[in-house]
């Protein structure tokens, strides 16, 4: 958990360091934006991951940008056993859990007050409904039928190759809702914004991957111990975004 936090930490701190140490330019200033008469590339580094949009004025109150973001995981893995429902473990294999979120995005940027930068933001993200992916990383070469990996007291079942595969779902279509200081398009050549938020990916879900098919593991399918776990993960309807965008006007 410390990673996310220090990443925070630091986006924060380097967005409030651009916004006083940006040069001053009076050359090759914008004063007035038209409908799409200039464009920006952005690079942005955040809890979204690392990502690249265009973005375009539509008046001195609205600009719109669109991106795709890179997102791939975390990891953690450790040995769990392996057995049929009902009977004792006959062994243990490591698994491994990762998780990859990498989205598109289309969104929109309303400045209430032109002459500051102050925008509320609003639009959607787009990507995989799996974010995070769990399987053994090498097969159970000897395993009998029913068997699978073991959380809490359900049975992850082996596929032919041995391998038992679990996934956690949201929604692919996420709307997003947030703040920000700094132009998608800035005034001058070279600019630096920042954006709060939240996107709403719906109540995350737990599936055991079998023969093609997705099936879900509800909570009554799951021990005590593992209960409290499946209680965060289903309440966390929603992922914090926070991110620092390096501009570069094109035009």
């Amino acid at each position: 958990m410390k990673r996310p936090k220090k990443l925070i930490k630091a986006i924060f701190a380097a967005f409030v360091m651009a916004l006083f140490a940006q040069p001053v330019q009076a050359q090759d200033r914008v004063d007035e934006f038209g409908i799409f008469d200039h464009m920006s590339v952005g690079l942005t580094l955040g809890t979204t991951g690392v990502g690249l949009d265009l973005a375009a004025p539509v008046t001195d109150y609205l600009q719109v940008r669109a991106g795709y973001n890179f997102f791939s995981g975390f990891k953690y893995s450790e040995d769990v056993d392996y057995r049929a429902k009902g009977k004792p473990k006959r062994g243990k294999t490591k698994a491994e859990g990762t998780n990859y979120m990498g989205t598109g995005h289309l969104l929109l940027d309303v400045y209430p007050f032109p002459a500051y930068t102050f925008h509320v933001t609003t639009g959607f993200y787009l990507g995989t409904d799996e974010v995070v992916k769990l399987e053994n990383t090498s097969p159970v070469k000897d395993f009998e039928p029913g068997e699978g990996i073991v959380i809490g007291d359900h049975i992850v079942g082996f596929d032919a190759d041995g391998y038992a595969h679990g996934v956690i779902k949201v929604n692919k279509f996420r709307p997003y809702v947030g703040i920000g200081f700094g132009r998608s398009v800035p005034r001058k050549r070279f600019g630096v914004s920042g954006d709060f938020g939240v996107q709403f990916w719906g109540k995350p879900k737990v599936y055991e991957k079998q023969t093609g098919m997705d099936l879900e593991v509800k909570k009554e399918d799951l021990g005590d111990d593992s209960n409290k776990y499946y209680d965060v993960i289903s309440k966390f309807s929603v992922w914090p975004v926070v991110t620092l965008r390096l501009t570069y006007r094109i035009f």
